[in-house]
């Protein structure tokens, strides 16, 4: 990398560690402005899962189910207010993680009467869900924390990398 180009990896660290800080500093202000990614996030994921549904040889319809009450969350997200996605997103996530979690847990059922490598697997990811899904459900201000925070520790992080790799280039 060009000695005037270095100087970007400098800039991109410093702003992510500023970011990350202000998310530390603000969590509800980043979790409400986080909104439309999670929004966007379950729309794709929704709209995979009804397209995989509808191509899939063997059709489970609660592939189908998830797929539908992801894509409404996401809907539900495009639409809320401020105060709406800072209350809102956590009781979404964790109503997500719930039901995908059954979702995944009744597919995995199924699926291991044909393939146990699959199927098992499949089963324990669906009850972690649930499990994590019941967690958060009953402490949404802990979940909307963890959110913000874990999100913030990762600006930081990659931009102590970044100014890291500055340092060492030469």
């Amino acid at each position: 990398m060009s000695k005037n180009w270095k100087w970007l990896l400098l800039l991109a660290g410093i702003f992510s560690v500023f970011a990350g800080f202000q998310m530390l500093a603000n969590p509800a202000i980043s979790l409400a402005s986080m909104t439309f990614l999670f929004a966007l996030v379950f729309a794709v994921q929704g709209i995979s899962e009804i397209v995989n549904y509808l191509k899939a040889e063997e059709k489970h319809g609660w592939n189908l189910f998830g797929g539908i009450v992801t894509l409404i969350l996401a809907l539900a997200l495009f639409s809320g207010s401020f105060i709406e996605m800072v209350t809102f997103v956590p009781f979404i996530i964790s109503f997500w993680a719930l039901t995908n979690g059954i979702t995944k847990t009744i597919v995995g059922f199924k699926v291991r009467k044909t393939d146990k490598s699959v199927g098992t697997p499949l089963v324990w990811l669906g009850i972690l869900g649930i499990i994590a899904g019941l967690i958060m459900m009953a402490h949404p201000l802990m979940t909307g924390f963890l959110i913000s925070y874990t999100i913030a520790f990762v600006f930081i992080y990659q931009g102590v990398v970044a100014v890291v790799q500055f340092f060492k280039m030469k």
